[in-house]
């Protein structure tokens, strides 16, 4: 990805660019079901490692699950110069680093999209989100196929003119 730190915060939903220890959070409520999401973007203390975690805290968790499930958990580095790179990524703890074509890039979006949720109150569908923004239909750099999607029109007297040198 290696990005602008500016872009990689964009991307994210944060509206600053962030400092050393600085945090930029979210959350929301929904009392009827006792879940609570919060979802936060942070520097560390060298500010060259950036952090972006969303969390599910229920109020009353079922007997052997726990009351905070970590969602969405990757890490980003400065890299080169001032561009930035996602090193890590887990979703629902599973390691997604590599997954999935442009994991890195996905990964930002269903991060996006999981704040916009937040932001408009509401819990969000870490499934549908996750199936909508990680899909993996692309095969390589965003092209859907080699080559055009007809193939050309011959007209049999093109053929038979060749000697006139007039060809396809």
């Amino acid at each position: 990805m290696r990005i602008p730190l500016p872009e990689f915060l964009q991307k994210l939903g944060v509206s600053i660019e962030l400092s050393p220890y600085e945090t930029f959070p979210w959350s929301c409520s929904d009392a009827m079901t006792g879940k609570t999401c919060s979802a936060e973007v942070r520097m560390n203390p060298d500010g060259d490692e950036l952090e972006a975690e969303i969390q599910i805290i229920l109020d009353q968790p079922e007997p052997g699950q726990p009351a905070v499930q970590q969602m969405v958990w990757f890490k980003g580095i400065k890299a080169v110069q001032d561009k930035w790179d996602m090193t890590q990524l887990r979703i629902k703890r599973e390691d997604w680093v590599n997954k999935v074509y442009a994991w890195d890039e996905k990964a930002c979006n269903l991060f996006r999209a999981c704040v916009v949720e937040i932001e408009q109150g509401r819990i969000p569908d870490f499934d549908a989100l996750i199936e909508r923004e990680m899909h993996d239909k692309e095969k390589s750099g965003g092209y859907r196929g080699a080559g055009g999607g007809k193939s050309p029109k011959i007209r049999p007297q093109q053929l038979l003119d060749m000697k006139k040198g007039q060809g396809f």
